[in-house]
């Protein structure tokens, strides 16, 4: 089963519309909440989230260019991972996300749509998607390929069993993935996607509640949908010579069945 979406990102995670943030924090409280940690995070020499902010901007300017690829913008947005309090990001992320959280489907987690605000408290309108993903031990990201878009994932509470698949090719009788990672991230771990790097993947949570702060650019092709996600079925699939799979596609209900947080 495929999702699609002709909507871009910032659009569809609300981006262009004034936030949740300016409704329910003035300007003055938000940054009095955070002035603490931001001298802190002076002292740590690690950078202050809204550079975090600002420089993911910029990433997606520049993919969005031509200036980067898609790989490449993986491997910087790893960077500034490893860059930034992680404490601090979540909170910043905390007060600028939905009080409403966004329906899905039965294992998945609470998804709250997150809207970065300036330094006047206004939304800031930006070219990627964010969102805070909680899960309950019972939540399940299950196995899915997509296209035509970029992601990060970033383990902000918790720890997730992590399993990553190369996409090698289409076939009619689903596509054809070749095992990638299998790890465990704690806080501060950071997994990336994109079509020539673990394009298909899967998160489970490790022992209680977990969350991760996610970043999507999407639209990265002219022709066709702005982004596609396919769930796939990677452990009913066949067994290849060359060591890949021949996974099937499904619905994502039927995946949601399957891939249960005990698996």
């Amino acid at each position: 089963m495929k999702e699609f979406n002709e909507k871009p990102a910032s659009e569809i995670l609300g981006l262009t519309r004034r936030g949740m943030l300016t409704a329910a924090f003035p300007a003055f409280m938000i940054y009095a909440l955070l002035g603490e940690g931001r001298r802190a995070l002076a002292k740590s020499g690690k950078d202050d989230p809204q550079s975090w902010i600002d420089q993911h901007q910029e990433l997606a300017e520049t993919l969005a260019a031509g200036q980067i690829d898609p790989l490449g913008w993986c491997r910087e947005v790893e960077s500034l991972s490893a860059q930034v309090d992680i404490a601090e990001l979540l909170a910043t992320a905390r007060l600028a996300a939905d009080d409403m959280a966004k329906p899905g489907g039965p294992n998945d987690p609470q998804k709250r749509v997150v809207r970065f605000a300036d330094s006047s408290g206004r939304p800031r309108r930006l070219t990627y998607g964010a969102a805070l993903f909680a899960f309950q031990p019972e939540n399940v990201i299950t196995p899915h390929a997509h296209r035509n878009m970029v992601s990060a994932h970033l383990v902000v509470d918790g720890s997730f069993r992590v399993r990553t698949y190369d996409r090698v090719r289409d076939d009619k009788s689903g596509i054809v993935i070749k095992p990638a990672e299998d790890f465990v991230a704690g806080v501060g771990r950071i997994t990336t996607m994109c079509a020539e790097r673990h394009n298909v993947h899967w998160f489970v949570p490790q022992g209680g509640p977990a969350m991760t702060l996610d970043v999507v650019v999407d639209g990265l092709s002219s022709k066709g949908e702005r982004y596609e996600i396919t769930a796939l079925d990677p452990l009913g699939g066949k067994a290849l010579k060359d060591g890949g799979i021949l996974a099937p596609t499904m619905s994502f209900d039927a995946a949601a069945a399957k891939y249960t947080a005990d698996i």
